[in-house]
Order: C-alpha cells, then structure tokens, then sequence
C-alpha cells in the first residue's frame, strides 16, 4: 500500500470517527430506553451498520484492507468529538431549562 494511500485511508477514518460520534450522540435518545433487550438489540444494529458503513468507505478507497491504526485514528476522533459533543449538549440542556 503506498503511503499517499495510508494517508487518505487515515484521513478517512479520523473524519468517519467524528461522523460516528455524531451519529451516536444524535441517535442517544433512541439507542437508550429503560428496557435493557431493546437497548442491546439498538446498539447492536447502531453499530453494525456503522462498521459495515465503515468498512465500504475502506472498500472503495483502499479495496477493504483495515490496519489496527486505521482503527485506533477513528476511536480517538471519535473520543474527541465525544467529549466536545457531551460538553456542548449539557450546555445547551443547561441553558434550556434555566
């Protein structure tokens, strides 16, 4: 794999991190219930469908070939925009309810 390859398949995982964690926080209402069945199954499905999402990006710009970095880049954007998002939303829920 040439380099400019691994850089744009590293490109393509930090941004699809940071769409993964805004999935998830958008999405935070309805993967969590009180029921613990409906919140396994939701997650479960949540996150197939990303990863396989995932993998098809992969697939097209570099034919499906994943390195561990390649994972690690998209769970430390993914923490990043996290932590941002979570503190953007108490503070609009604070906000909100003042």
């Amino acid at each position: 794999m040439s380099l400019l390859l691994q850089i744009e398949s590293i490109a393509l995982s930090f941004l699809f991190g940071i769409v993964y964690s805004l999935f998830y926080n958008l999405f935070y209402y309805f993967l969590y219930t009180k029921y613990l069945f409906i919140n396994i199954v939701s997650n479960i499905f949540f996150n197939l469908v990303m990863f396989g999402l995932y993998y098809l990006l992969l697939y097209l710009v570099n034919n499906g070939v994943i390195h561990i970095y390649f994972i690690i880049f998209m769970f430390i954007s993914f923490s990043l925009y996290n932590k941002i998002f979570v503190k953007l939303r108490v503070k609009w829920l604070k906000n909100r309810f003042i």
